[in-house]
């Protein structure tokens, strides 16, 4: 089992600054990325590369959530995420980044007939950047979001997330953990039917009174159902760690690996 944390901010001089404080075992780093995403400095792009070559440190993306609409019914929204995804990918392939999770249109509030539109048009920008990413090897994995928020039920109950792994082959998938509990749904059930689809996990607790971000066991996930799954599938990814805090980093990287 991989850790990994996340970027403290979305600014390229904190990504640096978090890399210096990354605990003890952990091997992964996600940049979270700033909206729109500007040209990063050359010294800092020779300055992550150094860390990964010298360190070991596999980077990964974390595009802004709802700041993307790769399925808008309008085309210059469209045109302009599909940029950005791609922007995304470019800097994927300049720090030698292994993943980008990137999150589903939010709901549009439109007409059925609109809805199945958006689905048709967001298959298709999916399409289209997991082939752009493939020339670099790097993989696109779509996130679960939580439920009542800004995105549709079928991408936290995961009918619409399933719906396009059988559309769109290259896809994999982030298992945002969190938002999966507050959805009710079953995490070893969900492990099983991804299989070897499920790409990045997203790690943090809550009590299902909302998306609280909390550290491992403080809220009423049952980690050792979700581990078990993941053993039986065979799951060699990364888990991020989506909260902050080098000791809450610590007991919880410690607490899973009893766990695998």
């Amino acid at each position: 089992m991989q850790f990994a944390v996340r970027s403290p901010g979305t600014d390229p001089d904190q990504w640096l600054q978090g890399l210096q404080q990354i605990p003890p075992g952990f091997t992964g780093y996600s940049l979270d990325c700033p909206y729109p995403l500007p040209d990063i400095p050359a010294a800092t792009v020779r300055a992550l590369r150094a860390w990964r070559e010298e360190r070991g440190v596999t980077y990964f993306i974390h595009t802004p959530v709802g700041k993307l609409s790769l399925g808008s019914l309008d085309p210059v929204v469209r045109q302009l995420s599909l940029q950005e995804v791609k922007r995304a990918i470019g800097l994927a392939a300049q720090v030698g980044a292994a993943l980008i999770t990137v999150h589903p249109t939010p709901a549009s509030g439109c007409a059925q007939v609109s809805d199945q539109t958006v689905e048709r048009l967001e298959q298709e920008a999916l399409a289209e950047i997991c082939a752009a990413a493939a020339r670099y090897g790097v993989i696109i994995a779509l996130e679960n979001m939580p439920p009542g928020s800004i995105f549709a039920q079928r991408y936290s109950d995961f009918s619409g997330l399933l719906a396009l792994l059988l559309e769109v082959v290259p896809l994999g998938i982030t298992l945002d953990v969190g938002h999966a509990h507050l959805a009710q749904v079953s995490l070893p059930g969900i492990v099983h039917r991804l299989g070897h689809r499920l790409c990045h996990i997203h790690v943090h607790d809550n009590d299902r009174s909302g998306d609280l971000h909390l550290p491992v066991g403080q809220g009423t996930v049952d980690w050792p159902d979700l581990m078990r799954a993941l053993i039986q599938i065979g799951y060699q990814g990364f888990m991020e760690l989506e909260f902050q805090g080098h000791e809450a980093h610590m007991a919880s990287r410690h607490y899973l690996e009893n766990l695998f």
